[in-house]
C-alpha cells in the first residue's frame, strides 16, 4: 500500500537514485472479519491492515457541543433542544457495512442523485455512508427516541439498561426493501433500508418494548409509540438503517427513480441475501458510548462456573 505522504526530498543520495531498493514483498491478505456490533454481510477482499477493534469506534463518536449551530449541519436543527445540565442520549444498534456492500449502496445513491438532479436540480441528497471528508460512517437501528437525561439520572439509567439486557442473547436480522420515509418533526425525508427478524420471536420488538418501558419510567418519550394506537401498523416493520436524506417530502419523481434503481433484480438479490448477527447494543449518553454485549447462554454458564471455582 503506498504511503499516505511522500517524504522525498532534494537531499536523497545519488546512490539511492541509481540503485533503488526493491519494493517490499506484499503481505498476505487477512481473512475478512466484521467490526462493530454486527457480523459483516459477506466475506471478500479485505485490506492489508487488520480492522480496528469495535471499541475504537466508540472513543470519538461525537464532539462536545453545548449549543445549536444549524450552519454546521446544512441548516438542520435539533429535534430535542439542548438543555444545560441534561445529557442527550440514545439507544441503538450499530453496523459497519463491509466495504463492498457500502460501495454498492454509495453507487446506487449516486445514481438516484444524478437522475433526480436532471428533473429537479434543487433536490440535494446527502449520504449517511461517509462523512464530508470521505470517512466511512456506521449505520444505526434506533431502539429509543432521543432522550434527555439529567445528571442525576444518567448513571442509574445506564445501570438499569444493562440489567434489563443482561439475559438477552445474540440474534439475527435480515435486510429488506429500500424506500423513502418522511418525518414531519425534522422536515426531512430519509432513505431507509428496512430490516426484519427471521425468527418467530421478534427480538427487535422485544428489545424495543423493554427499552420503551425503561424510558417511560424516566419520563422520556417512547419510540414508535404510534404502533400500539394505530390500526394496520405493525412496529415490526418500522426498524431500519437510514442511508441518506433530503429536505422536505420526497417528490413522485424521486420515489419513482429510487424504486427503479433499487428494484433491479441483481440489486434486490444482493440486498435480500444480507443478514447480520447482532452481538451488542449501544447507548450514547452525552459524548460517552457504552457497548452492552449480548452473550450466549453457554458463555454465561462458563463464566458462572469459572466464578464458582474461584470462590467468587
Amino acid at each position: 500500500m503506498p504511503p499516505l505522504v511522500d517524504y522525498g526530498s532534494d537531499s536523497d543520495s545519488d546512490a539511492d537514485t541509481a540503485n533503488p531498493a526493491p519494493p517490499p514483498a506484499k503481505k498476505p491478505r487477512l481473512g475478512a472479519s466484521g467490526t462493530g456490533t454486527a457480523t459483516a454481510l459477506s466475506s471478500g477482499p479485505s485490506p492489508d491492515l487488520p480492522p480496528l477493534p469495535a471499541s475504537f469506534h466508540d472513543l470519538y463518536a461525537s464532539t462536545a457541543r453545548t449549543f445549536d449551530d444549524p450552519s454546521l449541519h446544512q441548516g438542520r436543527t435539533r429535534q430535542t433542544p439542548h438543555i444545560p445540565g441534561n445529557w442527550p442520549s440514545h439507544v441503538y444498534i450499530e453496523w459497519h457495512p463491509p466495504p463492498e456492500f457500502k460501495r454498492m449502496l454509495s453507487g446506487l445513491i449516486y445514481s438516484v442523485r444524478s437522475q433526480i438532479r436532471k428533473i429537479d436540480p434543487e433536490v440535494e441528497i446527502t449520504s449517511f455512508l461517509e462523512s464530508d471528508l470521505g470517512v466511512p460512517l456506521p449505520l444505526h437501528i434506533s431502539l429509543s427516541r432521543p432522550l434527555n437525561l439529567s445528571t442525576f439520572q444518567k448513571d442509574q439509567f445506564l445501570s438499569d439498561l444493562q440489567k434489563i439486557l443482561a439475559g438477552d442473547q445474540p440474534f439475527e436480522i435480515r435486510l429488506g426493501r429500500v424506500e423513502w420515509h418522511f418525518t414531519s418533526e425534522s422536515g426531512r425525508a430519509f432513505l431507509v433500508l428496512r430490516v426484519v427478524c427471521p425468527s418467530r420471536n421478534n427480538e427487535l420488538v422485544y428489545l424495543l418494548s423493554k427499552i420503551n418501558e425503561l424510558a417511560n419510567i424516566y419520563g422520556q418519550p417512547q419510540l414508535y409509540s404510534w404502533a400500539s394506537a394505530a390500526e394496520g401498523k405493525d412496529v415490526a416493520d418500522a426498524f431500519h438503517f437510514s442511508i441518506a436524506w433530503c429536505l422536505g417530502k420526497p417528490s413522485d419523481h424521486l420515489e419513482r427513480i429510487t424504486k427503479e434503481v433499487f428494484a433491479k433484480p441483481e440489486i434486490r438479490t444482493v440486498i435480500g441475501m444480507g443478514k447480520l448477527t447482532i452481538h451488542s447494543i449501544k447507548v450514547k449518553i452525552g459524548n460517552v458510548v457504552t457497548n452492552i454485549p449480548l452473550r450466549k447462554e453457554d458463555e454465561e454458564r462458563r463464566e458462572r462456573k469459572h466464578s464458582a471455582l474461584l470462590g467468587l
